[in-house]
């Protein structure tokens, strides 16, 4: 059970010298630690790296913590230590099992940025109980995914109960602009993801199943088929297309909707799209970039073939610069809510930073802040949650305010 009075740091930035990780400790700082908002410190396995980011970020006194990956004597120490583990690491089905456990055990809140659906599946059937017990809240893919999605539905469905009267019974989102550069850890996530399904057939079986994260039984809902090709939507007026990152948003969101016993039906539908734009050079464009990402996906991770590809990729801890990154900027979702009564409601989710690290990052590390900071207005119901179901309105006004987020009615800001 959690004891806060006697732990040294509000939040730990665990993985603080990886490619999310630096902006994170950068933002944590500027936004929180500098004004003496936050009593924090980083960690991770390299303590020269560690130093290096402390001396980047112009916080020479900051504490560092060596805490390697798999550690389980170090992360029980850390998870002692502090209200909040803000993780970094990837993939987190190789480095994080022991965190994961020490959290649990000692009442700890945990987020990280993990989307490695197979991982997660394991880690609420091994903890949630146990969570629950000591009042640690676990909340996974506290970045680009899936805030955006999770707190977005919730954001329209209370605007659609206040105008309407009724919720949406079926919610269309579309990622709208913004470029995403794969880093060497999100790149490694996924090819863990690829092995554990060439390795155990199970998780294939799992990762097919739209209600795969739901509790075990809550695992029904109404689901449609993932998107498997470019097809025209009328009430987005434009193409769409299959959006690699909507597997674990809509199951977050679906995870989420079961949490809380389905309040907006068991009929509801929630899809996630990537809006391709308008003519045929477009829908074509779109049909390749399919094309090529299901050859990548589809391969087995042990063939040769499979083996050169991914040596190809990034590697841990590689990615674009911070200048590279100020250009992938700004990125925005665009949502269509129908209501049963055929009520439509348009919304976006806005953010002015890049989708994959810069904004990654500030969405984490408002997530732990208000975990650490904000127990009075959030709850302390334990167990493996969502940002919308534990934090809500909360972590929202949070974004709003620090990193620039928008929940709005009607199209993107631009």
């Amino acid at each position: 059970m959690r004891d806060d009075d006697r732990r040294r740091w509000d939040i730990v930035l665990w993985g603080a010298t990886g490619h999310t990780g630096r902006p994170a400790a950068r933002y944590l700082h500027e936004h929180y630690g500098a004004h003496g908002a936050v009593r924090w410190a980083i960690a991770g396995r390299d303590r020269a790296a560690l130093e290096a980011v402390r001396e980047r970020i112009g916080a020479p006194g900051l504490e560092i913590l060596i805490v390697p990956g798999g550690d389980a004597a170090a992360a029980d120490a850390l998870a002692r230590a502090t209200r909040v583990v803000c993780a970094t690491v990837a993939p987190s089905a190789r480095h994080a099992n022991e965190m994961v456990a020490a959290c649990v055990r000692h009442g700890t809140d945990y987020c990280d940025l993990s989307g490695e659906l197979h991982w997660l599946r394991d880690m609420i059937d091994r903890h949630d109980d146990a969570a629950r017990a000591s009042g640690a809240r676990v909340l996974n893919a506290c970045g680009f995914d899936s805030i955006p999605s999770d707190l977005g539905v919730q954001f329209l469905q209370e605007q659609a109960l206040a105008r309407y009267g009724e919720y949406c019974q079926r919610i269309r989102n579309c990622f709208d602009r913004g470029h995403i550069a794969v880093s060497g850890g999100s790149f490694a996530s996924g090819l863990g993801v690829m092995e554990a399904i060439a390795r155990e057939p199970r998780y294939a079986d799992l990762i097919s199943n739209p209600n795969s994260l739901n509790p075990r039984d809550r695992m029904h809902g109404a689901a449609a088929p993932d998107l498997d090709r470019v097809v025209f939507d009328a009430d987005f007026d434009a193409w769409v297309a299959p959006f690699p990152l909507g597997g674990i948003n809509t199951r977050m969101v679906r995870r989420a909707h079961a949490l809380q016993d389905f309040p907006y039906g068991q009929d509801f539908v929630y899809e996630e799209w990537k809006l391709a734009g308008k003519g045929a050079l477009a829908k074509l464009r779109a049909q390749a970039e399919g094309l090529f990402g299901r050859m990548f996906m589809a391969g087995d991770p042990r063939s040769p073939l499979s083996r050169l590809l991914h040596r190809l990729g990034p590697k841990p801890g590689d990615g674009p610069t911070e200048e590279q990154m100020a250009g992938y900027g700004p990125f925005s979702f665009r949502m269509i809510g129908t209501t049963r009564s055929g009520q439509l409601l348009r919304g976006h989710v806005f953010c002015p930073r890049d989708p994959g690290h810069g904004g990654t990052a500030a969405m984490l590390c408002d997530t732990a802040w208000c975990l650490a900071m904000e127990r009075e207005r959030t709850g302390r119901t334990g167990g493996f949650t969502t940002p919308s179901v534990a934090l809500g309105a909360v972590l929202r006004e949070q974004l709003r305010t620090h990193a620039g987020v928008q929940f709005g009615l009607a199209d993107p800001p631009g």
